[in-house]
């Protein structure tokens, strides 16, 4: 990765492994009952309630009791995160997201081309600013409770048994549509780019990040095999066309420098190009770096209890 300068293929294995790790520890070894796991704090579930949050964070605050501050710092925890690798974080770090790139990567072509124009592309930041107001006005989580398919094994049942079985409907449509059926066919990872609130969060903050993904108008042929190859549809015909603009959903995977036949598509510093003459390092080098130290850190949490967790079973 670091000598080809190659992203796509390296990160889609690294990345597809965490979730496999995380889906070990969290989900069927839970399921099992081998032993009773707490599961890390749920960015999404943080992104969807962030009103909740903060309001909580500032009745802590009044009142003087500073032990809910434990959460304020996770959240702190991936701000940096964010304002570091940016976007980067969904394609690097999540360790959910390695589902529905798992899934995309099942086929060499797609069956169905998903062409989704940038008005529906904003959809996920209505369905942001609609999650967080009927959050913050029902007191709890509600995308938690009524549509991420990821809390199939939680405790978000409602003892209501029609709202129960709601539930359960809207969990299951959400996991095949999203999850499986759309990215096996379309090869576009649809959860994280349509329906996931941190997704659509961090496309707003990670704006403050350095790294970005730009397109040399002089190289490029305008072969739109970047717009064709890009999973998260950030890269808009029109835009390219018009501008060579790459939009902010972009989360930084790298299929789209990696397929490019001109070697357009790089990554730029504050639009700078850097790069260290003495080793050949530039600013893709440093973010993929980056990206894997951040990775590394996150992953430390489960990977290597997982890993006891297998051995012992296998060998038991």
């Amino acid at each position: 990765m670091f000598q080809t300068g190659k992203i796509s293929r390296y990160r889609s294995i690294l990345f597809v492994l965490i979730a496999f790790f995380f889906f070990l520890g969290f989900k069927l070894f839970r399921y099992m009952e081998l032993e009773v796991i707490q599961a890390p704090y749920c960015h999404i579930a943080q992104s969807s309630t962030l009103f909740n949050f903060i309001h909580s964070q500032f009745l802590g605050i009044v009142s003087g009791n500073y032990r809910v501050w434990g959460v304020l710092t996770l959240g702190f925890l991936w701000l940096l995160l964010i304002l570091t690798i940016g976007q980067g974080i969904c394609s690097w770090v999540c360790f959910y997201g390695g589902i529905d790139t798992a899934f995309s990567c099942l086929r060499r072509t797609a069956l169905i081309k998903l062409n989704v124009s940038k008005k529906w592309r904003d959809f996920p930041i209505a369905f942001l600013v609609f999650i967080l107001i009927i959050s913050f006005m029902q007191g709890s989580a509600v995308y938690c409770k009524w549509f991420c398919p990821l809390k199939l094994t939680t405790g978000f049942w409602d003892s209501d048994f029609l709202a129960r079985n709601a539930q359960i409907a809207f969990f299951f449509l959400a996991l095949l549509v999203f999850l499986v059926l759309l990215p096996i066919f379309t090869k576009k990872r649809t959860f994280c780019s349509f329906l996931c609130p941190f997704g659509a969060l961090v496309s707003l903050c990670g704006k403050l990040s350095p790294y970005r993904v730009v397109i040399d108008k002089e190289k490029c042929s305008l072969c739109k095999k970047c717009v064709d190859v890009c999973p998260v549809c950030a890269i808009d015909k029109d835009d390219l066309l018009k501008n060579h603009k790459i939009s902010s959903y972009c989360n930084r995977c790298g299929q789209c420098m990696d397929s490019c036949p001109t070697g357009a598509i790089d990554m730029r510093l504050n639009g700078r190009a850097i790069v260290i003459d003495r080793w050949g390092i530039g600013v893709r080098h440093i973010f993929i770096f980056l990206s894997l130290l951040i990775t590394g850190v996150i992953s430390n949490i489960f990977v290597p209890d997982v890993l006891l967790k297998l051995i012992k079973l296998i060998f038991s």
